[in-house]
């Protein structure tokens, strides 16, 4: 579980004691970096690590259940909603997703009831859920972070961190980094709400993905972004607009992550899954969907549910993947899906949608490059 192989060119001592938290006291060697001032500029760059190869798993939004406003609880305290997928996710060397709520006990919702008014807070004891799968990073830059204001937030930074989960998404923890097994990663996500990092800030994007291309092995980039729904399937060129808001341009933004230096980059947001992308050797994928959301739809594609493996070289250069084909049942997680509906789907989409496709995406899930 979470092996790597890799050679080793020495580590600078005060790089592997110092930079970001690292050894400083964390059993599981994550640290978070809260923001630019924290960052030790002064100090040398890593030295590039050979790597052979690693594993990233990667999945869309989790929402475990919820117990403000409204009771939203699965079976069997959660224990059996990643049944199907945890020993996929625990195999990989590094796994990430996005944490579509807060991890509170208690709050007060900012939002006014109403039909389209949803809140998220799941209780704290369900971070275990997320440890128990074996993930490693949670992004938080969404809409639903802030649902219970500052205080959720910080319920959900420090529940994450205290578990040894590496957490990114706003300003207050920009990135993380854990070294697992002797290799570096680097993680921050992006949203669209001016409370969370914004894929819109072309500025800081840049500035914070260069800064990790200097400090780890493999940056990987999550983000929230695109439009919602079953209709909203396609990736358009151009900023996209949901109930007048502004949800960025995802095409631009990924490939303004690959320029600065990202290994690979993985979106959601739409709810539905979306294509995928070779863009410089390094892999796209623009909507992982819903994976584990309790309280939104999950009927058509809604309940699409992909995990998404992917192999990269020393470089971080895409080698191969496999799309895990998951589909939602109404609170139940996601469950295994023996058609492979997920990834044909995601076959259809990556081929409409760019043009210049680089990618074969078999009936069972396995990607190659063309």
């Amino acid at each position: 579980m979470k092996s790597i192989k890799y050679l080793s060119i020495a580590l600078l001592a005060a790089m592997a004691s110092c930079v970001n938290g690292i050894g400083t006291g964390n059993p599981q060697g994550s640290s978070d970096t809260t923001s630019t001032d924290s960052i030790a500029k002064d100090e040398p760059a890593a030295q590039k690590r050979i790597i052979d190869t690693v594993t990233i798993s990667m999945n869309g939004d989790m929402m475990l259940g919820s117990i403000q406003p409204n009771v939203i609880m699965p079976a069997n305290d959660g224990k059996d909603l990643l049944r199907d997928c945890a020993q996929i996710i625990r195999s990989a060397d590094v796994a990430c997703a996005n944490l579509e709520g807060v991890l509170a006990d208690h709050g007060t919702t900012r939002k006014a009831p109403g039909p389209l008014s949803y809140s998220f807070m799941m209780p704290t004891r369900f971070v275990n859920l997320l440890t128990d799968a074996g993930y490693d990073f949670m992004g938080i830059a969404n809409n639903h972070i802030y649902d219970f204001y500052k205080e959720g937030v910080r319920s959900t930074i420090n529940t994450l961190r205290d578990a040894g989960i590496g957490v990114a998404g706003t300003k207050d923890c920009e990135t993380a980094i854990k070294e697992i097994n002797g290799v570096k990663y680097g993680f921050c996500a992006f949203g669209h709400e001016d409370y969370s990092l914004k894929t819109q800030d072309t500025a800081t994007v840049k500035r914070i993905v260069t800064q990790l291309r200097k400090e780890v092995d493999i940056v990987i980039v999550s983000f929230h972004g695109g439009a919602e729904g079953t209709e909203c399937r396609h990736v358009p060129f151009g900023t996209e607009f949901f109930h007048n808001m502004n949800r960025g341009d995802v095409r631009q933004f990924a490939h303004l992550c690959i320029d600065c230096g990202a290994d690979i980059v993985f979106g959601h947001g739409p709810h539905v899954p979306r294509g995928m992308e070779l863009y410089r050797d390094h892999l796209i994928a623009y909507s992982l969907g819903n994976f584990a959301t309790l309280g939104m739809s999950v009927t058509a594609q809604t309940g699409y549910a992909p995990l998404l493996v992917a192999r990269l070289d020393g470089n971080g250069k895409f080698i191969d993947g496999k799309i895990h084909s998951f589909i939602q049942g109404f609170r139940t997680g996601p469950r295994r899906d023996s058609s492979n509906a997920v990834p044909k789907d995601m076959r259809a989409l990556t081929l409409e949608d760019f043009k210049d496709n680089k990618l074969n995406i078999a009936d069972d899930g396995t990607i190659t490059q063309l």
